[in-house]
């Protein structure tokens, strides 16, 4: 389990540095953990609808769910942005734009779906800069230790959310100091990969790494 957690970690940090630069590939990656997990948490319900058993049945399942996310996020770049984007946007605006306003209400859910939407209209329109912080965001999380198999697993069993909810302005120890591990790989990550298309490192690799180019909207790499 632990390789598990090691490998999330280093996947969350190529998205967190690398995300946008790397255009549909980081795109898929992204797809490719999404279904994981959902496949992970969905799973059992899944082998058992079907009548089958065993951890053939159950692994089939999360490798489907991984497949299935990339070659759909592959695909549909645009949408497959918008979406993570709206997920992003409401995340942030309940849990770091509300807190600012109002202690709490309904109107936190209205402020949630409102930061959603506009996330949503960045993600379609401007796909380079939406995938910058989406990929940082997500990678964060992974990177971070915010998102676990533990986490998952807690999903699956309880068939909630909430383990997999964390605070985006909170700490993590580390080395027996309190760091916002998050925050700093968040920020970390957005002015990295802004650099990266900043000194042209991305359109050298557009000329060389086949889809690259999707993502600058010149048609390298097409």
């Amino acid at each position: 389990m632990e390789l598990v957690d090691i490998g999330l970690v280093l996947a969350g940090l190529v998205l967190v540095f690398f995300g946008a630069a790397l255009s549909v590939y980081a795109t898929a990656l992204l797809g490719f953990l999404i279904g994981v997990g959902g496949g992970y948490v969905l799973a059992p319900q899944l082998v058992g609808a079907f009548g089958t058993g065993g951890v053939v049945a159950f692994a089939a399942a999360i490798v489907v769910g991984g497949a299935l996310g990339a070659a759909l996020a592959y695909v549909a770049l645009s949408f497959a942005t918008a979406i993570p984007a709206f997920v992003v946007g409401a995340y942030i605006g309940l849990y770091v734009i509300t807190p600012i306003f109002t202690d709490g209400g309904l109107v936190r859910y209205l402020v949630m779906i409102v930061a959603g939407f506009v996330a949503a209209a960045i993600g379609f329109t401007l796909t380079k800069f939406a995938l910058m912080f989406i990929t940082a965001f997500v990678g964060a999380a992974f990177a971070s230790g915010a998102v676990t198999l533990a986490n998952l697993t807690a999903v699956r069993d309880s068939f909630s959310l909430d383990p997999i909810l964390f605070d985006p302005l909170g700490s993590t120890p580390l080395l027996g100091v309190e760091v916002p591990l998050f925050g700093a790989l968040f920020v970390l990550g957005v002015l990295s990969q802004i650099g990266l298309f900043k000194l042209g490192w991305v359109a050298r690799l557009a000329t060389v790494i086949p889809g690259v180019g999707r993502v600058l909207g010149d048609g390298n790499g097409e």
